[in-house]
């Protein structure tokens, strides 16, 4: 009897995917209805389509104690002690131990590592002490269990998952079944690309970040004869929520590629929750979504405090900073919005309807620019703000914010490294945010965390940052001008097309496409 193939067991991803509703690519064979939008739900069992029932997966071991398991290796050829042997014989809970490993790179020759317990952590020496490289060949992990794979203080990079004709894929470096978490870590370089990208770097149930990083990634739809879609270049949660403390997320993108003459939906360059999620004390900044929610695209209520999102770009469409596709309430509390771009409106912030409710709270929203008018915040319909002590330059005129709320140029610095886990935007002395803010979490912190008060002489800032007089920053992150805008459109998608031509010239797309028709 012929061996189960390895990515055998995520059909209950497949079904997630589809009770989401999240969109999947339409073949050109299959003209989309009238009344398609993004988020029907239409197929998106494709997904891994080819994959049976977990049942099959490895039995659990019973009675098993959770164990410390020492990774001795960094060769990938099975033999005992090197990750992959490791990891195929960690039961439920256990820990696999590879600080002690000194090589700086673990190369994966092997295709991606399967992980077959619901609950496993890898822990490394540290994020740029060793990385786990997919060498552009396959996934990094595949996780089939439904509990928490967590990644601490170590780095994946370079992971692919790259398919052909009308399928879809997702998660380049770590697809799960469950949820996935990162301490301390770094997940860069990874590319989905097909007719449908869900998840460019990360595919999973829901997504947790502390002190990490999630750089360069990209959600591709690359089929140069269908309608594409991508959705999250950096990471995708399609039924739970995206937590993000501490941590940054920044250049990756949800686009299509060059060639494609016939249409893409595309959003959440930097992050897609179907859920909502959190972020605090986190800065997104220079992601890229061809559509909408440059940085964040959510179907629910999200919850930003003491975080910055900064120069991100939804080139054709709505929402540079923030997309929000919800009927659910959100709230912004002491941060920065600024800085982003869009095509049509709402360059900082955009609601696709009305939410319930968009509380807005010691928060600045301001210098984010648009083709049109309606640069910061804008709405399909009439809406409210509430909150106060808030900084707006340009609200769309549909949206009546708070009578306090100040419309003059906050005097932000670029985006610089200012201390603490994070960039932020420091205040350049005279800005009108100065002492005009509140702190309704009473937090002890600004954004950079401890050492930098919150309040300072019984006063608060509005924004992530406190103080009157930032550091010259020593790496800005200018907002993306039309022009400039369109050039990295047509570089990102030329790039990743480039790549693609690359591999299939080296033969590792005939590999992956061969692999994934036998999955």
């Amino acid at each position: 009897m012929n061996a189960m193939p390895r990515t055998a067991r995520l059909l209950p991803l497949a079904a997630a995917l589809a009770a989401a509703g999240i969109a999947q690519a339409t073949p050109l064979s299959a003209p989309m209805p009238a009344a398609w939008k993004p988020g029907d739900g239409r197929g998106v069992a494709a997904l891994f389509a080819a994959l049976t029932a977990r049942s099959i997966a490895r039995a659990p071991i019973s009675g098993h104690l959770a164990a410390t398991l020492i990774v001795t290796s960094c060769a990938d050829d099975g033999s005992g002690g090197t990750l992959r042997s490791v990891v195929s014989t960690a039961g439920e809970g256990d820990t696999v131990d590879a600080s002690a490993l000194t090589c700086g790179a673990i190369a994966l020759t092997g295709g991606a590592i399967p992980v077959y317990p619901d609950d496993l952590t890898l822990v490394g020496p540290g994020a740029k002490a060793l990385a786990v490289d997919g060498a552009g060949a396959d996934r990094v992990f595949v996780h089939y269990g439904y509990g928490t794979l967590g990644l601490q203080d170590i780095t994946l990079r370079n992971g692919s998952a790259v398919v052909a004709g009308y399928r879809v894929t997702g998660g380049a470096c770590v697809i799960s079944n469950g949820y996935v978490r990162l301490d301390h870590s770094t997940v860069s370089g990874c590319l989905a690309a097909g007719e449908g990208a869900y998840g460019g770097a990360i595919t999973a149930r829901g997504v947790r970040l502390y002190t990490s990083t999630l750089s360069g990634n990209t959600a591709l739809g690359s089929h140069p004869n269908a309608f594409t879609a991508a959705y999250g270049g950096g990471a995708m949660a399609y039924r739970g929520e995206v937590f993000l403390y501490a941590s940054t997320v920044n250049g990756n993108s949800a686009t299509h590629a060059a060639t494609d003459t016939h249409g893409s939906y595309c959003t959440g360059g930097g992050i897609f929750s179907d859920l909502g999620g959190y972020a605090y004390r986190s800065t997104l900044s220079g992601n890229y979504s061809f559509g909408t929610g440059g940085g964040l695209a959510t179907h629910a209520g999200f919850g930003i405090s003491d975080s910055t999102i900064a120069g991100n770009t939804a080139r054709y469409k709505t929402g540079g900073g923030v997309f929000a596709r919800v009927f659910d309430s959100m709230r912004i509390n002491n941060s920065t919005i600024a800085g982003n771009t869009a095509g049509i409106s709402g360059a900082g912030i955009y609601f696709m309807g009305v939410a319930n409710s968009l509380a807005l709270q010691s928060s600045i929203v301001a210098n984010d620019t648009v083709a049109g008018a309606n640069a910061d915040i804008a709405t399909m319909g009439a809406f409210t703000v509430a909150g106060s002590n808030n900084l707006v330059t340009a609200g769309a005129g549909n949206v009546i914010l708070p009578g306090d709320t100040l419309r003059s140029d906050p005097r932000l610095w670029p985006l610089a490294n200012n201390g603490g886990p994070t960039q932020t935007m420091g205040l350049l002395a005279g800005s009108p945010a100065l002492g005009a803010g509140s702190n309704p979490n009473h937090y002890s912190n600004d954004q950079r965390g401890p050492g930098f008060p919150r309040t300072t002489g019984g006063l608060t800032d509005i924004g992530a940052f406190q103080g009157a007089v930032a550091p010259v920053p020593a790496t800005p992150v200018p907002a993306l001008s039309g022009m400039l805008a369109a050039l990295l459109a047509a570089f990102v998608g030329a790039s990743a097309w480039r790549v693609l031509r690359r591999r299939m010239a080296s033969g590792i797309f005939v590999n992956q496409r061969t692999k994934m028709e036998q999955g």
